[in-house]
């Protein structure tokens, strides 16, 4: 791409010349599921795509969560686009994946914290050939109020991405309930 620039006044010009990568716009779109938002997990032997690592998330559909709790975030990614496998591995060799994800937090036109990146090479749902990911952000350090999710996705084998976008609102902690009368610690 090149810019000119001419000042009319004086007739002098300028230019700028720099190469750019436009993304290929026909490839198929990355496959996302719902995203699940949880302010609590408790321990689980189901068997459920709500449940990883033993625990399951109890959904937040309200999107309302409080100072003292976690944003925790599960979701899939389906049918990741595979590497391309180096020129020197051995035949039978499974090429990888490579998916990236982070989320940010917005309130007004500032962001306001980011999670660090999550990567992963590896489908990590066999029967469903996806890549599940967690996300855990604390809340205590965040101002109460409204606030714009921006969930990044990248499928970086593949030049896919998705950029969802939701509102959570943070409220102060519930103040702690004061002993009843006559209840003197003993």
């Amino acid at each position: 791409m090149k810019f000119v620039v001419r000042e009319n006044q004086t007739g002098r010009m300028g230019s700028f010349e720099a190469e750019i990568t436009l993304p290929d716009m026909k490839k198929s779109p990355l496959k996302l599921s719902s995203i699940v938002l949880a302010s609590m997990r408790q321990p689980s032997k189901k068997d459920s795509p709500l449940v990883r690592g033993g625990e399951e998330y109890v959904p937040n559909i309200s999107h309302v969560f409080r100072q003292d709790q976690h944003l925790y975030l599960l979701y899939e990614i389906y049918g990741p686009a595979r590497q391309k496998p180096a020129e020197n591995a051995s035949k039978g060799t499974k090429s990888g994946i490579n998916l990236l994800s982070s989320l940010e937090l917005i309130q007004g036109s500032i962001k306001v914290y980011e999670t660090p990146i999550v990567q992963a090479k590896a489908i990590n749902v066999e029967g469903r050939d996806a890549v599940a990911i967690e996300l855990d952000v604390p809340l205590a350090g965040l101002k109460p109020g409204p606030y714009v999710c921006q969930l990044n996705v990248i499928d970086d084998a593949g030049g896919s991405f998705a950029f969802p976008r939701f509102a959570i609102l943070v409220r102060e902690p519930v103040p702690a309930a004061p002993a009843p009368a006559g209840a003197a610690a003993q």
